[in-house]
């Protein structure tokens, strides 16, 4: 059976397990991230926001429920199907869920809300800025709340090799150019792996060295992700 490392950080780890063993692989966990909470301040004002943008699934999960009850009558736009799930089983009423990345999450709240009216993002505190700055551009203003954090798991040559076992490693899944760089020293421990990427930014973050081993989903999803393992 083929082994694929899982590099995501939970909760999301372990449903990639589940996945993969459903598709016949053996998943290795390895978080190389961590979601932790951020403190958000109590707010109101949910009445002068004309739309709620999602960028991730941990938006939601950490969002205060009395926020989440005040943001329930908003239209929300999340940038993928997973995260739309989230939200809703949250109560927050989805509008669309088909953008995949964060410049079509721009595009299709930019053709459903009048010009000038105001966007609550649910976001965590590392990323891009891409949405943001795509909607402020089309004169839409961004109210943004971090509601969590991404950070760095610390990881010796040592627990590597005792994570992994004896056994070889056949794919590494990269979801965050955090969990490249981090990852990046290690290389030499995946002989014979294909990376898969997530996106062209995370790739980027992993050793050129490697070359033809890395893969590139054709959309940021897991689902392209996975879609790659029977091609690598």
């Amino acid at each position: 059976m083929r082994r694929v490392l899982v590099t995501r950080p939970e909760p999301g780890a372990s449903r990639t397990a589940g996945r993969l063993a459903a598709l016949g692989f053996e998943p290795v966990l390895l978080p190389l991230t961590k979601i932790v909470p951020l403190p958000v301040e109590t707010w109101s004002g949910a009445e002068n926001i004309a739309a709620l943008a999602i960028t991730s699934a941990n938006a939601v999960r950490h969002t205060p429920p009395p926020l989440l009850r005040d943001l329930a009558g908003l239209p929300a736009f999340a940038v993928g199907e997973r995260t739309a799930q989230v939200a809703a089983e949250a109560g927050v009423s989805v509008k669309d869920a088909g953008a995949g990345d964060a410049d079509r999450l721009a595009e299709r709240i930019v053709a459903s809300v009048q010009p000038g009216s105001k966007i609550l993002l649910l976001c965590g505190r590392i990323r891009r800025g891409t949405l943001e700055s795509r909607l402020a551009a089309a004169g839409l203003p961004v109210r943004a709340i971090e509601t969590y954090d991404t950070v760095p798991v610390s990881l010796s040559g040592d627990e590597l090799s005792t994570e992994i076992g004896d056994r070889s490693i056949d794919a590494v899944l990269v979801y965050s150019a955090v969990a490249a760089t981090i990852l990046s020293p290690f290389v030499s421990s995946f002989l014979t792996a294909a990376f898969i990427a997530i996106s062209d930014r995370v790739a980027q973050n992993l050793p050129a060295g490697l070359g033809n081993r890395i893969h590139i989903a054709r959309e940021p999803t897991e689902d392209a992700m996975l879609s790659l393992l029977p091609k690598v």
